[in-house]
């Protein structure tokens, strides 16, 4: 009889253990009890209820999505099939500016959290005091089938208070302030903004920084969806860096990287990249970024059209896009975020996906504009004259073909200033309206591990977990995450790499990723012998203020 006198509820045994801490993996079984890893070492004379032969397989961290969507679809699909059937037992929601909106519509809220109100479920535009708090409560009475860890979002903010203009008044500034307040005393992790997108695209620096300061009080991590990420993405980083500089908080750029054809000198993702690594290396700051491992990603379609046709509301706007005049004007300046649409190469444009019809957003924008028999500018603007209402719009999402070539990200891979994103979120293909036609969806992370570890491997299975792991669990402060050792929860995935599978294609993207033999969040399979349990194993991760 071996040291280990406990009775275990779990035995992982004879797996390769990678531990998320980026140290060489090891052979080790693992005894579970509860939520948590109790012991790491030899249980041949142990014995469990669940028992799993790890022989021939990698046992590693869960991973932890460092940039996820997932607060707009967590009602509607609490399971999280896509992401778990990836090795996701982690995300990092509320990014981009939003953190109160839903995506997908006819959108039916899950039963299960009934009784608690929130900015989600309530109608708006104005919500009572603790409407934003109440997000992680009805969340948590819900459950999800993985971890989210919540960013509370600036556009939303503003657009609560009816700041649609450039500088908010006092009233609103102060109202603000007292959003982010009750977000942070709730246990939110941060602040994020989307600068590129309504309304956040007409606000200044002063009032993000302004703004910033008070999740600063709370240690909070500021997030951002940068002013620019095309011509003037450099001079969007300063202004990135400079709220760090003034409030001392943990940061992060969402998703760096370079849009190819769009006016961006080639060297410019090096030069951001570099600007990142002087802040960290020379000024001490703790600033990070992260990034798709995909040449496709996904946008808002709002972003492209120009802040002067819905300056006077929405209705106005749909007006001027049904005038010939209108059209012809708001056609004339697309020319901005992605520029190459302006450009003509509306081929680069794989998807559309408006809120108000499913069909629209899982159809193919080729087929689409075949189906319209218009220009395909006139498709994309047709579909944004669909939505009722500026929030409608504001939740049209976009993908494309949209970054410089995949070796240039293969370039960037071992880089110890990114983390790994998937920029979407939850699916449930058993419930029509939980479906998304977006490749992205299903294979992100699936594909980090497929094409850079096993494929090409430029980055080894340690350094990838560590990626997936403890950068991102100490980044975001997520206590007791990211890596298997006692005492941590045990998030945990049990696979085979070369049985790892992306199914999902772009003629028929709505497929799970397959391959993951167990996943385990909070101690409990979410996967087991490669089926999905049902179980909502995950917690809502609240990051509180210790007195």
């Amino acid at each position: 009889m071996g040291i280990y006198k406990r009775k275990p509820d779990i035995i992982i045994r004879n797996g390769c253990i990678v531990d998320g801490t980026g140290k060489l993996p090891y052979y080790a079984d693992i005894a579970i009890i509860g939520e948590k890893i109790d012991y790491i070492g030899d249980l041949k004379d142990v014995t469990a209820p669940l028992d799993i032969d790890a022989h021939h397989k990698y046992v590693t961290n869960g991973f932890i999505d460092a940039h996820s969507h997932a607060d707009q679809t967590i009602w509607s699909a609490p399971e999280a099939k896509n992401v778990i059937a990836q090795g996701v037992t982690t995300e990092i929601v509320g990014n981009c500016g939003f953190s109160m909106r839903t995506s997908i519509a006819p959108e039916d809220f899950d039963k299960a959290g009934d009784g608690i109100d929130c900015v989600y479920n309530l109608p708006g535009p104005k919500y009572p005091k603790g409407a934003m708090a109440a997000t992680l409560d009805r969340a948590e009475k819900q459950g999800c089938g993985v971890n989210t860890a919540w960013h509370c979002g600036h556009n939303d903010i503003r657009m609560m208070v009816g700041c649609m203009q450039s500088v908010p008044t006092k009233e609103q500034m102060d109202e603000m302030k007292e959003w982010i307040r009750e977000c942070m005393e709730a246990g939110y992790i941060g602040f994020s903004t989307g600068l590129e997108f309504v309304p956040g695209i007409v606000s200044k620096p002063e009032e993000v920084e302004e703004l910033a300061m008070v999740a600063a009080e709370y240690d909070a991590n500021y997030s951002t969806h940068m002013r620019d990420e095309g011509t003037y993405i450099l001079e969007a980083v300063n202004e990135f860096l400079n709220v760090i500089r003034k409030t001392g908080m943990r940061g992060t750029v969402s998703h760096l990287n370079v849009k190819y054809d769009n006016g961006i000198p080639n060297d410019y993702l090096q030069k951001g990249m570099q600007m990142l690594k002087d802040a960290r290396d020379v000024e001490h700051l703790n600033v990070y970024c992260d990034m798709l491992p995909t040449t496709f990603a996904t946008g808002g379609a709002m972003a492209m059209l120009p802040p002067w046709l819905y300056a006077n509301g929405w209705d106005e706007a749909r007006r001027i896009l049904a005038s010939k005049e209108g059209r012809i004007k708001v056609k004339g300046d697309l020319n901005r975020y992605w520029r190459f649409l302006a450009a003509g190469q509306w081929e680069r444009l794989l998807f559309i996906m408006p809120p108000y019809d499913a069909h629209i957003a899982i159809t193919p924008f080729a087929d689409l504009v075949k189906e319209y028999d218009k220009e395909p500018a006139d498709v994309f603007l047709d579909v944004m004259m669909g939505c009722s209402t500026i929030k409608e719009a504001n939740a049209t999402g976009i993908t494309g073909t949209v970054f410089f070539e995949q070796q240039l990200i293969d370039s960037v891979v071992t880089d110890p200033i990114y983390m790994w994103q998937m920029d979407v979120g939850f699916v449930d293909l058993d419930n029509p309206k939980g479906r998304v036609g977006m490749r992205q969806t299903y294979m992100s992370m699936s594909q980090f591990i497929i094409r850079y570890v096993r494929e090409l491997g430029v980055i080894s299975i340690q350094d990838a977990c560590k990626k997936l792991g403890s950068v991102p669990a100490q980044h975001f402060m997520l206590e007791d995450r990211g890596t298997i050792e006692p005492g941590k929860y045990a998030d945990i995935n049990v696979f085979d790499i070369n049985a790892l599978k992306i199914n999902s294609t772009f003629t028929d993207p709505m497929q799970y990723s397959t391959g993951m033999d167990y996943v385990f969040v909070n101690g409990r399979p979410v996967i087991a012998n490669g089926q999905f349990t049902g179980d909502r194993a995950g917690k809502v991760l609240r990051h509180l203020r210790k007195n």
